[in-house]
């Protein structure tokens, strides 16, 4: 089975992603957000080409700003599966991915390297933009009434590096 990802979470982010930018652009994008429905499935490589292509248009501040406000939308969702608290977000972040999407090569999704209360660093050969990861995580800690106190993106070829600290 080819990568999926959940319809809220799909339509939540490009929809957002789309309301940033003029109406003439994408058509076939937002003809595609608006025939989706929350509760089925759709293809990952349509949500990574979809997130790749406004990315084109979008500056990473926009992305990051974006990710953030989708992710304390969402929030909720995430907090009624069991992801209620930092810890169980970071620890194994793999297994919040495998709630929102599934079939995607386990070396293409980010997983936890490591944890401790105040941090985390996740690892993976994504194909997603960085600013829209980081925004995600920073809705994810304020949406748990955290401060993010820095964050360090490296790449090691293709596997991408990401610590992040928090109070």
């Amino acid at each position: 089975m080819a990568g999926q990802i959940l319809g809220v979470y799909f339509k939540s982010i490009i929809g957002t992603m789309l309301a940033s930018t003029t109406e003439l652009l994408f058509p076939e994008h937002r003809r595609r957000i608006a025939e989706m429905q929350d509760d089925l499935w759709y293809p990952w490589e349509d949500y990574v080409q979809m997130t790749n292509d406004l990315h084109a248009r979008l500056s990473d501040a926009s992305l990051q700003a974006i990710g953030q406000a989708t992710t304390v939308k969402t929030l909720p969702l995430n907090k009624a599966a069991g992801f209620d608290s930092v810890e169980r977000v970071f620890r194994r972040f793999e297994a919040l991915s495998a709630d929102v999407i599934r079939g995607v090569p386990p070396e293409e999704s980010l997983h936890t390297v490591s944890f401790t209360e105040d941090s985390a660093v996740l690892e993976g050969q994504t194909r997603l933009p960085i600013p829209l990861l980081l925004g995600f995580f920073r809705g994810i800690l304020i949406g748990f009434g955290r401060v993010l106190l820095s964050e360090e993106v490296t790449q090691d070829g293709s596997t991408t590096r990401i610590t992040l600290k928090w109070s």
